[in-house]
């Protein structure tokens, strides 16, 4: 059986692949309930920590909805005239599921290549800070209430000071800042960096990026994240101000390293954000809130309308969901994974010598829902058909563990396979 998931169990498999699907309208209603409150919060802080809240319950949702569906037993999809999803849909979960381990592993590995960009600036072409400066930045440190050990580099290799590390941060501050800014500018810079900090911005990047590289593929997720990042900016630019005390010497200090870009993703540098937008809040000057583009809203109305149409049909589908009762005296209600319910490759030889016929095969279904017997009870009359028939199903067929009295039991039924060659075509 082409399985493009071999090495992982085909229940969870397609369990992952309706997570995904579902997500994609769990996603666009989570978004749209920020993209309600935000308006309605009058701090940075309360809009980071909304964006925050809603970016955690974005990563646990997709968590509880794959439990949810695999521990139902259902198909996670939907019904056709009353039968379960045809297994030809199998395939097309199985490889929505390769492409998305595909993704997070380009991703994982752009973040890694980040993260060693990253920590290779703490020991290349660093230098001690000068006495004085260092000074400076304790008594800084204090002003904040920084209690952690806090290292202090400069740098020849950034233009912008910068915080790297959670458990030991490190504050780049670059030579050319030294140099170029005044000390009371400067100081300005180096809160905002102790802010980060003081917040655990640090820590909570790790979980941006976790997130942003499981739920790469739906863009509301990168629109929350943006929303984080920036309300991010603004409460330590708020802090950096409150402890300096001066707006102006704060916004020309930023304003200064407006052509100092390229930090990572990964780093917390002080020309984070939108510039134009920070120095406006700083300067109490109008500023247009954030709206979503008419192209985004459109498509992610679009995205939504799709994944809320499959939900529904599966909210409908019929309770049997392809059941059907076992034989014996004690009959149970089986329930086929009907991926696993393929028809069976047909032999070559067989093939050659135009051999045709139904096999009925009398399985014995184990507690786990693999067969552990699979014998012939009425021949098609060639041998080779029949050992192809009870083989393929004893080892691929699957079906939910059989249940009696709340306990997984064994049991037995009878599976018709149908070996037809396609008919010569007249010319």
């Amino acid at each position: 059986m082409n399985h493009s998931l071999s090495w992982l169990p085909l229940e969870i498999g397609r369990d992952l692949g309706w997570t995904l699907i579902h997500f994609l309208w769990q996603g666009l209603l989570l978004a749209a309930l920020l993209h309600t409150i935000l308006p309605l919060c009058r701090s940075a802080i309360a809009r980071h920590n909304c964006a925050l809240a809603i970016l955690v319950l974005m990563a646990l949702t997709p968590a509880l909805t794959f439990l949810s569906i695999h521990g139902s037993g259902t198909n996670g999809g939907f019904a056709v005239n009353g039968s379960p999803l045809s297994p030809a849909f199998a395939p097309w979960t199985n490889w929505l599921v390769v492409l998305w381990l595909a993704g997070i592993a380009g991703l994982s590995m752009r973040a890694l290549a980040g993260w060693t960009l990253v920590q290779s600036l703490t020991r290349r072409d660093t230098l001690a800070v000068p006495a004085g400066l260092l000074q400076r930045c304790h008594a800084l440190q204090r002003r904040l209430a920084v209690t952690g050990p806090v290292r202090f580099l400069l740098s020849r290799r950034i233009d912008v000071p910068m915080v790297i590390g959670w458990l030991r941060p490190v504050i780049l501050i670059p030579v050319s800042a030294v140099a170029g800014l005044a000390p009371q500018q400067l100081d300005a810079l180096i809160l905002h960096e102790l802010a980060h900090i003081r917040r655990l911005d640090t820590a909570i990047n790790i979980l941006l990026v976790a997130v942003e590289t499981v739920l790469f593929y739906h863009p509301a997720v990168w629109w929350v994240s943006r929303q984080v990042r920036t309300e991010r900016e603004h409460c330590c630019d708020d802090s950096a101000v409150s402890a300096c005390g001066d707006a102006g010497v704060y916004v020309e200090a930023m304003t200064s390293l407006e052509s100092w870009k390229g930090t990572s993703r990964l780093a917390l540098a002080a020309n984070g954000g939108k510039l134009k937008q920070r120095v406006a809040r700083l300067l109490d000057a109008p500023v247009q809130a954030p709206r979503f583009s008419l192209s985004a809203v459109t498509g992610l109305a679009l995205l939504g309308l799709v994944a809320a149409s499959v939900a529904v049909a599966q909210t409908q589908m019929p309770k049997g969901n392809g059941a059907y009762p076992s034989t014996g005296k004690n009959p149970v209600v089986l329930r086929p994974i009907m991926e696993t319910h393929q028809i069976p490759p047909y032999p070559k030889q067989s093939i050659h010598d135009r051999e045709e016929g139904r096999v009925l095969v009398e399985v014995t279904i184990g507690t786990d829902g693999t067969v552990s017997q699979a014998a012939v009870v009425k021949p098609s009359g060639h041998q080779r058909l029949d050992a192809a028939a009870a083989n393929f199903v004893k080892g691929y067929w699957r079906w939910q563990p059989p249940i009696r009295g709340g306990k997984p039991v064994t049991t037995n039924t009878r599976v018709s396979i149908l070996f037809q060659l396609a008919k010569p075509v007249a010319r």
